[in-house]
């Protein structure tokens, strides 16, 4: 009687965890409209479409001429320090110096954002560089918009040595 039991109790496991004895539908068995099998709906009136983000398309240095538009405020560095926490801590770290827990797994690792070689860039080539330096998805693009990416500016010259203070080699 127990090997039956435990036949019987093998084939009920079996069914119950196949699909096939499911009760539930399966994807292929549900409806699904796929592309150009007919014809969409017209939207409904007064809508505005909507066709993704705008597409930027600056040369480095059209870029780099750009200047800051947001006035460098308590307020643009405290945003810029939340917009940070955002799009830019995993990576290059609390302090920015590369060191984030995702960043520590890339070849090269992130930029050092301290370095007076960042810092001395000009706002809008810091701006070009987010989106399009080495190692940035391009998908950054679309998603840090450029008016985020001026108050990150704004906070990433916080991190590094105070402006006054000399770091260059002599």
């Amino acid at each position: 009687m127990k090997p039956f039991s435990l036949l019987l109790l093998g084939v009920l496991g079996l069914g119950i965890s196949s699909q096939p004895f499911s009760c539930f539908p399966r994807m292929h068995d549900q409806p699904s409209v796929k592309p150009f099998e007919r014809t969409m709906p017209e939207a409904p009136p007064n809508q505005v479409p909507y066709a993704g983000p705008e597409s930027v398309s600056l040369t480095k240095q059209q870029a780099a001429a750009m200047s800051n538009p947001v006035k460098p405020t308590s307020q643009a560095i405290a945003l810029g320090r939340i917009y940070y926490g955002y799009y830019c801590l995993m990576c290059h770290g609390e302090t920015g110096k590369g060191d984030g827990p995702v960043g520590q797994s890339y070849v090269p690792p992130p930029a050092d954002l301290t370095s007076p070689k960042v810092l001395a860039q000009s706002d809008g080539a810091l701006a070009y560089a987010m989106v399009s330096g080495a190692g940035h998805d391009p998908v950054l693009a679309s998603t840090v918009p450029l008016s985020r990416r001026w108050p990150i500016i704004h906070y990433l010259r916080t991190l590094g040595p105070p402006p006054w203070l000399d770091v260059s080699p002599p």
